[in-house]
């Protein structure tokens, strides 16, 4: 080859070279350039700008759901039914804000006749629109009548072929332009029937009378005819709140407020007058007595003038505790007071502190206290049907006594057993002493009622 042509082709590689050379050093500064803008981008705003594209994209994710799950799915889901419920409430309460409107009121029934282009709206003081129209309908039955008179009333729907009295009918009044509605009395409050004074007879009475009850009567009219109250008639004549009086029944009328009395052995005016919360003077001075009130007999009947019927005192015995006694003089516990009335089952331990109680994950109560030796007692006589020691699935030493009827009784965790199985043992007798054997954390005694292979809450068959 002519070595003219080699220069010329060596130039040409060369100015190749130099070409690449620049343009890769050209790629380089604008590599560096563009690092520098991320390294800015992520330092300041490439993070908020990224949080407001996951926002954004988080907010229009129902236009992808829509894509996927089709109308159906998206409509079903429970905020977008939330949201067109609304729209479609908000639709139609519009048009109801018209209804009441002044271009509806101008077209009322009655405004387009003859009658009122004649008359028109007359004199009054008030606008057409302000005229209110309002019908009392009467009362489709008669309730008792009890206003103001306690829920104790006569039945009126007895049998006796009379029509009930209806309650006076109150009229409207029109006074200068104003309306005074009748007021609505609602059924059970009507105004009370007038007793016939000519019955109460209470003037200067001192004696008991009877009272014969009409239809209508109610024990608050009949307290305020004979001047007395409520809780007089209700004493004398053995009613309460709640109890119903009926026409022809006969009722007790004391003379005055109180109630009545029959001496008994060991009453004295003082006790009464105690017992009823009055003054004795005024039981004396009433019923005529002497000063001192020593002329009471038994069996005499006394008025209690002003005096309160007593309330009922409860009575709680408060159970005898019994001591701790050693083994060599053990005594059974009193069925009296260790079992409920009609259970016929003892306390079965000689100590009283319940530290677990019947439930799902026990199945019986655990007793303690008094330490280990205290004795167990028998809680119901019956035949020893288990009486063994060892873990015995964490009971350890215990007894099975059964009582017949399907009723088994079960004492674990005892430290010394006194029968055997196959013996019969007696109510309250001593057959073993609390310890802390099989699976326990301390000395106590757990007991079980098995009914029919049942566990059941031996609460309900002992108390101590």
């Amino acid at each position: 080859m002519d070595k003219h042509v080699k220069k010329v082709i060596l130039s040409l590689l060369s100015i190749v070279m130099f070409l690449k050379r620049m343009l890769v050093g050209f790629f380089q500064l604008v590599a560096k350039g563009f690092s520098k803008i991320n390294e800015k981008y992520e330092q300041t705003i490439g993070p908020t700008l990224y949080q407001w594209a996951y926002t954004l994209q988080k907010k229009l994710r129902w236009v992808s759901l829509l894509k996927t799950s089709g109308p159906l799915g998206f409509f079903g889901r429970r905020s977008v039914l939330q949201i067109v419920l609304f729209l479609m409430l908000f639709v139609i309460m519009i048009p109801q804000t018209r209804l009441y409107s002044a271009e509806k009121i101008s077209n009322m029934p009655g405004r387009a006749t003859l009658l009122y282009t004649l008359v028109g709206s007359g004199d009054q003081d008030f606008s057409p629109e302000d005229l209110i129209v309002e019908q009392a309908l009467p009362p489709t039955s008669v309730a008792d009548q009890n206003w103001r008179d306690g829920s104790i009333s006569a039945d009126q729907t007895a049998s006796t072929g009379k029509i009930p009295v209806q309650p006076e009918e109150i009229s409207s009044i029109s006074v200068g332009g104003t309306a005074v509605t009748k007021p609505s009395i609602l059924p059970g409050n009507q105004l009370p029937v007038q007793i016939d004074t000519n019955k109460t007879q209470t003037t200067g009475r001192k004696d008991i009378i009877e009272y014969t009850v009409d239809s209508g009567d109610t024990i608050g009219a009949i307290a305020e005819a004979f001047h007395i109250n409520v809780e007089t008639i209700l004493w004398a004549n053995n009613l309460t709140a709640r109890s119903y009086i009926r026409p022809g029944d006969t009722l007790k009328i004391m003379p005055i407020n109180g109630l009545v009395h029959t001496v008994s052995r060991g009453d004295t005016v003082s006790s009464l007058a105690n017992t009823y919360d009055t003054e004795a003077s005024e039981i004396i001075a009433f019923n005529d007595l002497k000063k001192d009130g020593s002329d009471i007999i038994i069996g005499e009947t006394l008025i209690i003038p002003n005096g309160t019927k007593p309330a009922p005192k409860s009575t709680y015995t408060v159970p005898e505790s019994r001591p701790y006694t050693p083994l060599t003089n053990v005594a059974a516990p009193p069925p009296s007071v260790a079992a409920p009335a009609g259970s016929g089952y003892l306390w079965p331990l000689g100590a009283h502190i319940i530290t677990q109680y019947y439930g799902l994950q026990h199945t019986g109560i655990d007793i303690s206290g008094g330490g280990v030796g205290t004795p167990i007692y028998a809680a119901k006589g019956g035949t020893v049907k288990v009486s063994q020691c060892g873990y015995n699935g964490g009971y350890g030493c215990y007894i099975i006594l059964d009582h017949g009827d399907g009723v088994n009784t079960l004492y674990g965790h005892a430290s010394k057993l006194y029968v055997s199985a196959g013996e019969t043992v007696t109510q309250g007798q001593t057959i073993a002493t609390m310890g802390s054997t099989g699976r326990s954390t301390g000395p106590h005694l757990h007991f079980e009622v098995r009914i029919n292979g049942v566990r059941s809450n031996p609460l309900k068959y002992i108390r101590y």
